[in-house]
């Protein structure tokens, strides 16, 4: 799936919204327009800034490892602060962190941080995000690829009624 919206494209989208609110918003006087201008691209940096989803959940590779190895299903989300569907998903992650509770453990892995990628090739998480629901023998039952996840068919997968 194709970043839209990341740190590199920033850059080129405040510009373009400045270009648009220009066209729509016809204001003559320059110290309003500037005015306009600024706080467009103030918010635009406090949004792109403030939804990111954060860091791994693991410091270390055994640390990921004891949560795989547990014997309980485990929810695994492989994300970036950079990615947008990342972003867009982070809602529904949290959604389904609260539905899980204790029945299955979570491990979210920033592909940015030096430990995720020994997991990268393990679990061929090449795409972000990249939601794994791993079975209680640590074997792949369900995968979802890019775009937003699938809060019900991650439960069925982690056999958790929604």
């Amino acid at each position: 799936m194709i970043e839209f919206i990341n740190y590199y494209s920033a850059i080129f989208i405040i510009p373009i919204i400045i270009i648009a609110i220009t066209v729509l918003v016809p204001v003559r006087n320059w110290q309003k327009r500037t005015a306009l201008y600024f706080s467009v691209v103030v918010i635009g940096l406090i949004v792109l800034f403030s939804l990111q989803p954060g860091d791994s959940s693991v410091e270390t590779e055994s640390q990921a490892e004891a949560i795989i190895s547990s014997g309980q299903p485990v929810f695994v989300e492989f994300f970036s602060n950079t990615c947008t569907a990342c972003l867009a998903s982070e809602p529904i992650v949290k959604s389904l962190e609260g539905s899980i509770k204790d029945d299955a453990l979570i491990l979210k892995v920033n592909i940015q941080d030096p430990i995720s990628y020994q997991l990268i090739r393990r679990y061929r998480a090449y795409v972000t995000p990249t939601f794994i629901v791993l079975g209680h023998n640590g074997e792949e039952v369900w995968r979802q690829s890019g775009g937003f996840l699938d809060k019900q068919a991650a439960l069925k997968a982690l056999e958790i009624s929604g």
